[in-house]
């Protein structure tokens, strides 16, 4: 069986009963818990058949609208399971099952900006996005998971209060270029490719509500982790 092309191991027998299965509890009305019966379902699939996974992506609404085959099907099978509206620390609970339980052979994370409409001080966001994105590093280097960590998008005028929310976000991917640089996980710089004249806020063209890539915006995503993704995931 050809690992890279994400295919069904041939041979197998077909499963007799479900197998054992990661199942998160509900996040008391989180928005991660609007997907958490689809994710069950599919996490089911895949982990029963022994499904082959070449790389899970794992995030917001960023990732959740994504159309990852139609940048990266040449890495053999990816899953998506971000869901919009997740936050760091949310997410951080649902990693193992949606991500690690799949066996993949690279993760590509990227989760934070939700965290800053709060609750926090500027202070208190940063870290808590930080300390969250090093429990799934420590969890991911304990399954020899690579783990390809996104830093955070700027955000455009058209976003609410754009101005100090860039301020945090330049704050929190400061702690995550950091913590990549400590634990030696590769650190996808989206940031540097969306940021205008200023270092901050998002260039015009990238998206219609200044949060979400449109398609132009998710190209210029695919340009800068596409390398990422290559060492990786060689062969």
């Amino acid at each position: 069986m050809d690992r890279k092309s994400g295919s069904s191991r041939q041979g197998d027998a077909p499963a007799a009963e479900p197998a054992p299965l990661l199942r998160p509890p509900s996040f008391g009305g989180e928005a991660a818990d609007g997907r958490r019966w689809e994710f069950d379902f599919k996490n089911g699939v895949l982990v029963t058949n022994r499904t082959p996974i070449d790389a899970v992506f794992i995030g917001d609404s960023i990732t959740h609208f994504w159309e990852l085959n139609a940048y990266f099907r040449r890495f053999g099978l990816v899953v998506n399971r971000g869901i919009a509206g997740d936050k760091a620390h949310i997410l951080a609970r649902r990693f193992e099952a949606d991500a690690l339980q799949l066996r993949p052979r690279a993760c590509v994370l990227l989760v934070g900006v939700n965290n800053t409409w709060g609750p926090g001080t500027p202070e208190e966001i940063p870290a808590l996005v930080a300390d969250s994105h090093r429990r799934m590093l420590a969890m991911a280097r304990e399954r020899n998971i690579p783990l390809l960590v996104g830093s955070l998008l700027p955000v455009g005028e058209g976003c609410e209060d754009y101005p100090r929310r860039n301020l945090l976000i330049r704050r929190i991917n400061g702690r995550l270029r950091e913590l990549c640089a400590e634990s030696g996980a590769p650190y996808v710089d989206y940031h540097a490719a969306f940021a205008g004249p200023d270092g901050l806020t998002m260039r015009e063209g990238l998206s219609d509500d200044g949060i979400h890539p449109h398609v132009i915006g998710y190209n210029r995503m695919a340009e800068v982790l596409t390398p990422f993704l290559q060492a990786a995931l060689p062969g």
